[in-house]
């Protein structure tokens, strides 16, 4: 078993909120749609198919979302793993043998940098947004899709799509060192009462 860096785990799972913040289906120009009314908790399943494995990695759980800023992934297999990140921290718990990793935001790492731009978008700064990636949408009968490419060479991914197809949503991300993952997610529920449950994680997640 491979054992990845928690703040590339951040990187990879924070992609997924710059998708899941907009409305079921985006109109015009979808980055204007990415602010939550509510809270929301999708289940997801993850496939990562990796340079260091010979067969691809399954991982499936809980991406929670509060209108409030706090965003949660609860990883629940192959292991469970809390991640949280506020518009202050970004958190990393892993249970099973206690570590945890608490990183100050805004941050200039190249891992986070997925955090920073979601910060901007749901900020309003598309100018930023667009300053440091090209933006191309398709729709097609089967859905649509939004496709992010990085300007710059800084940065761990060399290309982000988020969209839907048959009513299925998806995220998929191409690393610069060639690893590739898909990510598919189904709404589960919405509402005030899941700021309990995300109150709690964040707790865990700071070991309180």
């Amino acid at each position: 078993m491979v054992k990845r860096s928690g703040w590339t785990e951040c990187r990879r799972w924070l992609w997924l909120w710059l998708w899941l913040c907009g409305a079921p289906a985006w109109a015009g120009d979808p980055l204007t749609e990415l602010v939550l009314d509510r809270p929301y908790q999708f289940r997801y399943q993850e496939t990562r198919r990796l340079a260091l494995l010979t067969e691809p990695w399954h991982g499936s759980g809980f991406l929670l979302a509060d209108p409030d800023g706090t965003l949660v992934k609860l990883q629940l297999l192959p292991e469970r793993l809390v991640l949280v990140a506020t518009p202050d921290a970004l958190l990393y718990y892993r249970p099973a043998d206690g570590e945890r990793r608490c990183l100050p935001l805004p941050s200039s790492l190249p891992q986070v940098q997925g955090i920073v731009l979601l910060q901007r978008l749901l900020r309003g700064d598309l100018e930023a947004v667009r300053r440091d990636f090209l933006l191309k949408t398709d729709e097609t009968k089967a859905g649509w899709r939004l496709v992010l490419t990085p300007k710059g060479t800084d940065v761990p991914f060399r290309r982000v799509i988020l969209g839907t197809k048959n009513g299925d949503r998806y995220l998929e991300i191409q690393e610069a060192n060639g690893d590739r993952s898909r990510t598919t997610l189904i709404l589960d529920e919405y509402g005030d009462h899941l700021k309990v449950r995300i109150a709690r994680l964040y707790r865990q997640a700071r070991g309180e």
